[in-house]
């Protein structure tokens, strides 16, 4: 059994991966991180836990009596850094705040592009925000075949407002280390979702590669993933929210032009359910070990 502490646990994003590690059969959460809520329930703090069993709130970190350490809060993110508390030679770390990009020992942890060194030993991983996973995602068949050029235009619609720097900064980290050629994204129209948790990431970009082909790219680099799945027809957010998949539909709108239309959950991606994704990968499980959620709208 994986013994998991939380730093931060107090946060929103900790209520988040909380709700899903309470189920997961190979995860025991011992430590839940939060010096302002010391001594309180986890359940006065975030809603659909009554009845489950966790642990107080507590000031205290033993790294010892831990497996994986998740990074929920930018408050909480020190911890990582200090002397005698987190560097013990077997504990994995998850960053859920993105502070860690950018530094040697943390790996990106998105699986549709960095599976292979999640498995083979890496120890620290962080998460990069929401829209950025997405677009990662959306784009990475493209850049894999040097499909990207100055042409492309992208929107994204989604819950709450962005970093929108960091977002096209984790993009751009990203995908023109794939394709150097590309000179990389220089902006992005952000708009608001109707509601609900769902993220819609949308990218037009001017090509003659036949729609076919297009798709093949698409398939070939995502059939052994669990969790991307290419769709025929335009889909509305609730087929994604509440669960970790990440939707992507490809069309022809018009000829020489592609349209990519992507759906996910906001929370999920780029958020808790990469980070449960993450840790699966860090310990050699299955890679969709409590991950396989209900889309909460039907």
């Amino acid at each position: 059994m994986i013994k998991a502490g939380i730093a931060g646990a107090d946060s929103p994003e900790a209520g988040e991966l909380i709700r899903i590690l309470v189920s997961h059969p190979e995860v025991e959460i011992v430590s839940l991180l939060a010096p302002d809520q010391v001594g309180h329930e986890a359940v006065s703090v975030h809603h659909g836990l009554i009845g489950d069993s966790l642990p107080r709130f507590t000031d205290r970190f033993d790294a010892s009596a831990v497996d994986v350490l998740f990074v929920c809060s930018a408050r909480s993110f020190p911890i990582v850094d200090t002397p005698g508390v987190v560097d013990s030679s077997s504990l994995r770390v998850v960053d859920m705040t993105g502070m860690s990009r950018g530094r040697m020992d943390y790996v990106c942890g998105i699986s549709e592009l960095f599976r292979k060194p999640m498995v083979r030993g890496a120890m620290k991983v962080y998460i990069p925000s929401s829209p950025a996973v997405i677009g990662m995602v959306s784009l990475f068949p493209l850049a894999s075949h040097l499909v990207l050029n100055e042409s492309l235009t992208i929107g994204v619609s989604l819950p709450q407002k962005p970093d929108a720097s960091r977002v096209i900064e984790e993009l751009n980290q990203s995908i023109c280390g794939v394709q150097q050629s590309f000179s990389g994204v220089s902006k992005i129209r952000f708009g608001q979702s109707p509601g609900g948790r769902g993220i819609r990431f949308e990218a037009d970009i001017e090509t003659p590669i036949d729609l076919h082909d297009i798709v093949s790219f698409y398939e070939g680099i995502y059939d052994d993933h669990n969790f991307t799945y290419i769709s025929s027809r335009r889909l509305d957010t609730k087929e994604a929210e509440g669960t970790d998949k990440c939707l992507i539909t490809l069309s022809k709108p018009r000829p020489g032009f592609l349209h990519v239309d992507t759906v996910a959950d906001s929370y999920l991606r780029g958020g808790a359910g990469d980070a449960v994704h993450a840790m699966n990968l860090l310990f050699g499980l299955y890679e969709r070990t409590g991950l396989v959620l209900k889309a909460s709208n039907f």
